[in-house]
């Protein structure tokens, strides 16, 4: 379980202290607050294990654009050391037995990206400390016949070292985020056919082929998701992926009412979405870190309170870690509030991170009000309750 996380210097974030995640934590705040800068920065962090430096920042097209500007960006030079400027982004991140620590940068004139500095510390029990540093790893004894001297700038340790990593590149490489977009989920698209297993995507536009895949893995879990489904669509006796081959070979799919059927696309919004939520955490091996942006959108209160139910045997049963934002009072009551990071903006403008439980003046005051409450009171803030 990813245990916590520290960003400096990405986008709205100048230095996030350091996070405490749970099992389950749900990230809340005002829009603009910096919820979504969290996310992206763990999903960027991702992306640059798995794809590289260069891949991770076409999004942002470039890495000018998602460096924090409240803090001053100056060339620093020095005999020997690459010229790169001041105050880059940096990601510290701490499992169990892991801690990872990378820093990514500019270097003169805007026209070097590189990963700057990266180390991984490894505190397994019953064995002394181990630090790999990037500016040392290819020289060791063990690498040094397979690595050159200066490591690629795009590469990170865990993808080139994942040899001796693989579960650290495992965790990472397989973390979900969803930012459901139902506008693209109900229509054909090609099925892959190379084999292996579907991912789905952030958008949610192959849920027809993740179930396919699902249905091919284990089919007990595809029933299950189909009747938890109809707990919420008690009109559907059935939805399928299915294959059409007129052109080409596309999946999509088509849920049966009474003795008709209705192909995806004329599906409702919500029952896209929770179709999709319903899928990833009941999947047969499911991500270690699922990461759901806005989770209530477009679901009615019954189908909010059956996802919850979803998230909380997900954790409990230590299958995923999950991390979701939300701006739903009636989510926040179905929670305990050592699950919540407050996020809002400093003086300076700055987002803090904070968790209303530390703050012991709310103790109380939980005993006589929801979380929602307290949140539309506007009282989960990092002063508390006055």
């Amino acid at each position: 379980m990813l245990k916590s996380i520290r960003i400096k210097n990405f986008k709205s974030i100048q230095d996030s202290k350091k996070i405490r995640l749970t099992p389950l934590t749900v990230f809340i705040g005002n829009n603009g607050s910096g919820k979504s800068s969290i996310i992206e920065g763990l999903e960027t962090y991702k992306i640059i294990i798995e794809s590289g430096l260069h891949e991770a920042m076409l999004p942002w097209r470039g890495f000018e654009h998602i460096r924090n500007k409240a803090v001053p960006h100056n060339l620093h030079k020095s005999n020997g050391d690459r010229p790169y400027e001041t105050n880059p982004i940096e990601f510290n991140l701490a499992w169990q037995n892991y801690h990872t620590a990378m820093t990514i940068n500019l270097g003169a004139g805007g026209n070097e990206q590189f990963i700057q500095a990266e180390t991984i510390t490894i505190s397994e029990k019953g064995a002394s400390k181990r630090i790999i540093d990037r500016t040392s790893f290819a020289s060791t004894d063990e690498h040094q016949n397979f690595y050159p001297e200066r490591l690629p700038d795009d590469l990170s340790l865990i993808s080139l070292d994942r040899k001796f990593h693989a579960n650290l590149y495992q965790n990472l490489s397989h973390w979900q985020f969803l930012n459901l977009n139902p506008y693209t989920m109900g229509f054909p698209l090609p099925q892959k056919r190379t084999g292996g297993q579907v991912h789905l995507s952030k958008d949610g536009s192959n849920i027809a082929e993740y179930l396919l895949n699902i249905y091919n893995l284990n089919k007990a879990s595809f029933n299950g998701i189909i009747e938890t489904l109809q707990y919420v669509l008690p009109y559907a006796t059935d939805l399928q992926p299915a294959i059409t081959s007129e052109l080409e070979r596309n999946v999509y799919l088509q849920l049966t009412e009474s003795d008709f059927k209705v192909p995806g696309w004329l599906l409702s919004t919500g029952t896209l979405r929770v179709l999709a939520l319903l899928a990833v955490l009941r999947h047969p091996t499911p991500p270690p870190l699922i990461v759901i942006e806005e989770i209530e959108n477009g679901l009615d209160p019954r189908t909010i309170h059956l996802i919850v139910e979803e998230i909380r045997n997900a954790v409990t049963s230590g299958r995923s870690q999950i991390i979701i934002t939300t701006h739903s009072p009636y989510l926040l009551d179905l929670l305990t509030i050592s699950q919540i990071v407050m996020v809002e903006r400093d003086s300076q403008g700055q987002p803090l991170f904070t968790r209303p439980a530390d703050q012991k003046s709310l103790q109380e005051w939980t005993e006589q009000f929801s979380i929602g409450k307290l949140y539309t009171m506007g009282q989960l803030n990092q002063e508390g309750i006055s």
